[in-house]
């Protein structure tokens, strides 16, 4: 695990850190909010700033704090009181935009209460501070706004990270981890974190959430072995469970081998099964045991996950047929639809349905052919 500590401001990446300096030795301005997304070091800056200043920090967040009274009697105290330790002290409100809603009533008016008789500094953070419920708090604030970081510092910091740690990398993968965490540094270092295996780096966020591509929920199936990511891979995926099928097949043998493919092989054979009575007796509620199939059971066939870097291939001469399969199925199932309701035969609607789909655009025609979601959106993408 990476023991990775911030003492000083300067260690904060793709951040403006001066104006938090110049804050702290203005005595006219008591409270500074930093806001921005997530990820991208205000916590880290204020903790930095009490190790480099030798500051005795108080933090509270916003979930601790859920009325006026608690506002009140925590914060209201501690911004009155001196250190014990005789340092100055710093009070840390996280995720201020968090006191909010009916639990939270007369909090924000308590706050502004608390900054205008502080004897303390006071740091504020949050994400989004441009709510009009937020107007007094910015007029009594200095402002400082931390944006994404650009992949390529947070590039550097883990390079950094892994030289002072000694650990062996290959830089296209640490550019991979950077860039596809959008600007945020803590994600960064997490998935680092968890791609540290007998000191070398593994594959690209194996156990993360976030997978947005299709090679990216790849590499969780073949590398991770955490049922419950693996069960999560799909839902944030745009393609569908077809074409991820087509993608697994076409890859499988590139990561196992031996009783580990076998294996998988069996898990992709029997989601087949699945899938093929959902296209035949639209059993849908099958869904679910194709999807547990392909991710988890193709992800726990593996006894243990291979640390090489494989580069995947997308379906070809397959993609294509199941996409022409695909489209004739979809063709089929609206021209029998059609055909019931018009009296005609499924062959004639069939033969006929390059003039006849023009007229399914139509809402009311689509919703009297009792069409599926799946079946309106197939119209819209070919049509």
């Amino acid at each position: 695990m990476i023991n990775y500590k911030i003492n000083s401001l300067n260690e904060i990446v793709g951040q403006d850190t001066s104006k938090i300096l110049k804050w702290l030795e203005n005595p006219g301005k008591k409270s500074l909010l930093i806001h921005g997304p997530t990820g991208v070091g205000k916590t880290s800056a204020v903790y930095a700033l009490a190790v480099e200043k030798n500051l005795e920090i108080l933090e509270l967040n916003s979930s601790d704090l859920r009325n006026k009274e608690q506002i009140k009697n925590i914060i209201g105290e501690a911004s009155l009181q001196q250190s014990l330790f005789f340092k100055k002290k710093l009070i840390l409100i996280d995720e201020v935009d968090g006191i909010s809603g009916r639990y939270d009533y007369g909090g924000l008016a308590e706050l502004n209460k608390i900054i205008d008789k502080t004897k303390n500094k006071i740091i504020l953070t949050a994400n989004e501070i441009f709510d009009s419920k937020f107007n007094t708090l910015r007029k009594k604030c200095e402002l400082l706004e931390f944006k994404h970081v650009d992949y390529l510092e947070i590039f550097k910091l883990l390079k950094k990270i892994c030289d002072d740690k000694k650990v062996k990398y290959n830089e296209i993968i640490l550019k991979n981890i950077a860039r596809k965490n959008n600007g945020d540094v803590r994600a960064s270092l997490i998935d680092l974190d968890m791609n540290l295996i007998e000191s070398k780096i593994n594959e690209i966020g194996d156990l993360r959430e976030y997978a947005q591509d299709i090679n990216e929920v790849l590499r969780i199936i073949f590398k991770s072995k955490d049922t419950d990511v693996l069960t999560k891979i799909f839902s944030n995926l745009d393609e569908d469970l077809d074409e991820i099928f087509l993608w697994l097949d076409e890859n499988l043998d590139k990561e196992y081998s031996g009783d580990d493919l076998v294996n998988a092989y069996d898990k992709l054979g029997k989601a087949d099964v699945y899938r093929g009575r959902i296209l035949r007796r639209q059993y849908f509620r099958f869904l679910v045991y194709q999807s547990i199939l392909m991710s988890a059971g193709v992800g726990l066939s593996k006894k243990e996950k291979r640390n090489l870097y494989i580069s995947y291939q997308r379906p070809s001469r397959v993609l294509k047929m199941w996409i022409a399969k695909n489209m004739n199925a979809k063709r089929k199932s609206i021209s029998e639809k059609f055909a019931k309701k018009t009296h005609n035969s499924i062959n004639k609607v069939y033969k006929e349905f390059g003039i006849l789909v023009n007229f399914l655009k139509d809402e009311k025609l689509a919703e009297e052919l009792e069409l599926d979601d799946d079946e309106i959106e197939w119209i819209r993408r070919n049509v």
